[in-house]
C-alpha cells in the first residue's frame, strides 16, 4: 500500500533528477527500501508524504554525488507531453533541445536542480515544494530564481 500510494511521485522525482529511466527505477526501489528500514524513525506529528519526499530528495542527492562521474543522461525530461505526431525533423530538433536542457540542468547544484524540476516540470506550487521538504517558501523561491538565472546564463553563453 505504501509503495502504491507514493511510487509514482518518488519515481518522477528520481526520473526528473537523473533523466534516465533505469537509474530512476533503481533509485526508487532503493528509496522504498530505505523508507521501510526507517519507518520506526517517522514521527506521526509530521506529514508522511513530506517525510518520504525528504528521504527521496536526500537519497537522489547522495546517489548523484557518489555517481556523478558515471552519469549519462539519455532520456527525455518529459515523455508525457506529445501534441500530435511530430515529423522526424521536429523530433531531432526537440531531442537536441531537451538534451541541451538536460545537460544544463545536470550542472546545477542538486538543491537548485530539484527545486526547478519540481516547480517547472512537475508544476508544483512554491508552497507544495516547501511543505515536501520542510523548508521556508522563501528558500524555495530563492533556489528556483537562482536555478533559472544559472540556466539563462548557460544559454546566453551557449554552453552545451
Amino acid at each position: 500500500m505504501l509503495i502504491n500510494a507514493y511510487s509514482k511521485s518518488v519515481y518522477n522525482i528520481a526520473l526528473n533528477f537523473f533523466a534516465e529511466r533505469d537509474i530512476a527505477s533503481d533509485v526508487t526501489q532503493e528509496i522504498f527500501i530505505k523508507v521501510y528500514h526507517n519507518l520506526n524513525k517517522y514521527k506521526e506529528e509530521k506529514n508522511f508524504s513530506s517525510w518520504i519526499f525528504a528521504i527521496s530528495r536526500n537519497y537522489c542527492i547522495d546517489y548523484w554525488r557518489k555517481n556523478k562521474k558515471y552519469m549519462i543522461n539519455r532520456q527525455e525530461l518529459d515523455d508525457n507531453i506529445k501534441a500530435g505526431q511530430p515529423t522526424p525533423e521536429e523530433n531531432l530538433i526537440r531531442e537536441s533541445e531537451i538534451d541541451g536542457l538536460r545537460k544544463k540542468l545536470a550542472r546545477l547544484e542538486p538543491e537548485l536542480r530539484l527545486a526547478i524540476i519540481l516547480r517547472d516540470i512537475q508544476d508544483l506550487s512554491y508552497q507544495e515544494i516547501a511543505e515536501r521538504f520542510s523548508i521556508p517558501e522563501g528558500t524555495v523561491k530563492s533556489r528556483i530564481n537562482r536555478a533559472r538565472l544559472k540556466l539563462a546564463q548557460a544559454y546566453m553563453q551557449g554552453d552545451a
